[in-house]
C-alpha cells in the first residue's frame, strides 16, 4: 500500500521511510520515533537472539540420527545460527505488516461508510477478529488511521496507527504484534502526542496498546500517565541528539 504523502511543508517517502519538512526552502530529514527510542537497551532481545541460535543447532542435531558433521560443514551451520534471528524477525515483521494493513483497511472503511464504527460481521483473519471484537465491545469511534505526524520544534516525525474516541474522549492507539506489551510503547505514543499537540489536536485522555500475537492471543493495556511518558520520550530524544552530536565531533 503506497503511503507517499506530500504537502507544501511535509512529505513522506515510504520506500526510504523518511519524514521530511521544508526548512529555508530545502527538504530536511526528520528523526523517526523508533530511531529515537533505539537508545533504550533491550536485553530481552539479546537473550532471544542467543536462544534462536541454540534452538537452530539443537534442531539440526536432533533431526540427524547418529549425527556426524565434517569440519567443512560446521562453518556453514554456525553462520546460519548467527543470522537465524534476523530471518525470524523478518518473518514476524511480514506477519505484522499484514495485520496492520488489514486493520488499517477496516478502520478506513468504517470512517468512510459508518461514522467511524465497525459494524456487521465482516470476514476477517483470526488476528483481525480480536481487533474487531475489541472495537465493538468498547464502542470505539475511529477518527483517523495511519496519521502522519511531525514536529518542527522537536524535528521529529512518525505515523500514528489509530486516533479514536471512547466514551466521547480522544485516545490514540497502537497495534503491536510483538511477544508482549512493554513500557516503551507508551513512550512512543508520548512522542506522537507531542506532535499532535503542536499540530493543533485537542488534549488526549490517554493511549492504548493492542497486542496481537502471532499465536492468536490478544491483550490490551491503557495509560493515562501521559506526562510521565512524555518525560521518558524527551529523555530518549536528548540522549539520541547528544550521541549524534558527539559522533559528529569525533575525528579518526
Amino acid at each position: 500500500m503506497n503511503r507517499d504523502i506530500e504537502t507544501k511543508e511535509y512529505r513522506f517517502n515510504e520506500e526510504k521511510h523518511l519524514h521530511q519538512i521544508v526548512v529555508d526552502g530545502e527538504w530536511k530529514n526528520l528523526t523517526g520515533i523508533t530511531t529515537i527510542l533505539s537508545v533504550l537497551a533491550k536485553p530481552a532481545l539479546i537473550q532471544w537472539s542467543a536462544n534462536c541460535a541454540v534452538d537452530f543447532i539443537e534442531t539440526i542435531i536432533k533431526s540427524t540420527p547418529n549425527w556426524r558433521w565434517s569440519e567443512q560443514d560446521w562453518p556453514n551451520i554456525f553462520t546460519e545460527a548467527r543470522t537465524i534471528h534476523r530471518k525470524k524477525k523478518e518473518k514476524a515483521g511480514d506477519i505484522g505488516t499484514q495485520i496492520h494493513v488489514e486493520i488499517e483497511t477496516l478502520i478506513k472503511e468504517a470512517i468512510l461508510s459508518s461514522d467511524g464504527r465497525i459494524e456487521g460481521n465482516k470476514e476477517v483473519s483470526e488476528f483481525a477478529q480480536h481487533f474487531v471484537n475489541w472495537a465493538k465491545e468498547n464502542k470505539v469511534k475511529f477518527l483517523e488511521s495511519e496519521k502522519h505526524l511531525y514536529s518542527k520544534k522537536l524535528f521529529i516525525g512518525g505515523i500514528m496507527d489509530i486516533v479514536c474516541e471512547l466514551d466521547g474522549k480522544l485516545w490514540i492507539a497502537d497495534i503491536k504484534t510483538s511477544s508482549g506489551i512493554y513500557f516503551e510503547a507508551f513512550w512512543q505514543m508520548a512522542g506522537y502526542e507531542l506532535m499532535m499537540e503542536e499540530m493543533g489536536y485537542p488534549s488526549l485522555s490517554g493511549s492504548i496498546v493492542l497486542n496481537i500475537k502471532k499465536d492468536g492471543s490478544f491483550s490490551e493495556k491503557r495509560s493515562v500517565s501521559n506526562e510521565d511518558s512524555r518525560k521518558g520520550f524527551l529523555a530518549c530524544l536528548d540522549i539520541y541528539r547528544l550521541s549524534e552530536k558527539i559522533k559528529n565531533t569525533i575525528t579518526n
